[in-house]
């Protein structure tokens, strides 16, 4: 049985803070979309904060920099801060949760890039044929398919029907304007469960 359901309707549901997950495989737009949600959204007076999860390691500071040091030393968490910004470092991960309980009080939406595994509602990218039925089984709560090509979108309607996900709407992604309305209405349907 696929998980991609949507058993987990609200957003609020683990939290306060209001979550929406943009997921998808390497190069199918997620980053793109993101931005332009961030940029639309930001426009409307809403406060939204980012996250995106990376599949593999990186580097929390440049080598040398005192903030650096300091987590060599064996400081589990550092915090970078100036006048005009704050970073914080710790050498573990965090899940969308704790992000999400972190960011509450400064921001009104969550747009999480990636973090398949979280419940939060998402709109997933497909590339291909193989990523419908993958993301599926990977991720719950799918609330909307964007997808790269024509075809694709009929015979995932289809394969929707028999497979029953006929409540997922899927898009072509060439109209931006018909991709950013559907996108931006399910961050505001969120907002306003809040």
């Amino acid at each position: 049985m696929l998980s991609g359901t949507n058993q987990e309707e609200g957003a609020s549901s683990l939290g306060s803070l209001p979550v929406l997950q943009v997921i998808g495989y390497k190069n199918s737009g997620k980053t793109t979309l993101c931005c332009k949600l961030i940029s639309v959204l930001t426009a409307k007076g809403v406060r939204v904060g980012s996250a995106k999860h990376d599949a593999h390691t990186f580097e929390l500071d440049a080598a040398g920099t005192d903030s650096s040091k300091h987590l060599a030393s064996g400081a589990v968490e550092t915090v970078l801060t100036s006048q005009t910004a704050t970073r914080m470092m710790r050498e573990s991960e965090t899940s969308l949760d704790q992000i999400a309980e972190h960011m509450k009080e400064r921001v009104d939406l969550l747009l999480a890039e990636g973090f398949k595994k979280a419940p939060y509602p998402k709109i997933a990218l497909l590339r291909d044929h193989n990523d419908m039925e993958s993301l599926l089984r990977q991720a719950s709560n799918i609330k909307l398919f964007l997808s790269w090509q024509e075809s694709l979108v009929l015979e995932g309607i289809q394969w929707q029907r028999d497979n029953g996900y006929a409540e997922i709407p899927i898009i072509f992604m060439n109209n931006e304007t018909t991709v950013l309305q559907h996108s931006i209405s399910l961050a505001l349907s969120l907002l306003s469960e809040k």
